[in-house]
């Protein structure tokens, strides 16, 4: 079967788990044209590793990025997940590596937050996606309500979300 037969039949089978960023590592499919959270476009080369391969449109350059960091060409950057009430266990990437950041926090209703040592907060969660914390330990952060349903943070304010927080279970 032509390369890109099976790739159409990958995406149209896979439904909306393509919809948004990628859910799992074995959406990395070679061949699938991508965009990551800073708008740069580009072509997976290859799984590797648990890590995706990309080659940028820009300059060409391959550079390995995490699956959630990514979703096909022309889907949504939206996701229709809900930032449900519970315990999101936050990690950063460096290296290629997940380490646990230490910054646990516990959704507790629609516009309330605590953090690890129970400080509580407020925040707002906007039609885009942006989760902006009105008071409390994060209110320096930026947020951003991702696939998963997960919570992409920012302890700087930019966009670049290199903290992640899933549901812990």
């Amino acid at each position: 079967m032509h390369k890109t037969m099976m790739i159409m039949l990958l995406v149209g089978a896979s439904g909306t788990a393509w919809a948004q960023e990628f859910s799992k590592a074995s959406q990395c499919v070679a061949g699938v044209r991508v965009v990551d959270r800073e708008g740069n476009k580009g072509e997976i080369v290859e799984l590797n590793n648990g890590m995706c391969k990309v080659r940028k449109d820009a300059d060409g350059e391959t550079r390995f990025y995490m699956h959630w960091y990514l979703r096909p060409v022309g889907a949504s950057a939206q996701t229709s997940d809900k930032l449900s009430k519970g315990l999101y266990a936050c990690y950063t990437l460096a290296g290629g590596m997940t380490n646990y950041a230490f910054i646990d926090i516990r959704i507790d209703s629609a516009d309330s937050y605590r953090d690890k040592r129970g400080k509580s907060g407020k925040y707002r969660l906007t039609d885009s996606g942006k989760i902006i914390f009105e008071s409390g330990s994060l209110a320096a952060a930026n947020g951003k309500l991702m696939a998963g349903p997960r919570i992409g943070l920012n302890m700087d304010g930019g966009s670049f979300y290199n903290i992640t927080c899933s549901p812990k279970k």
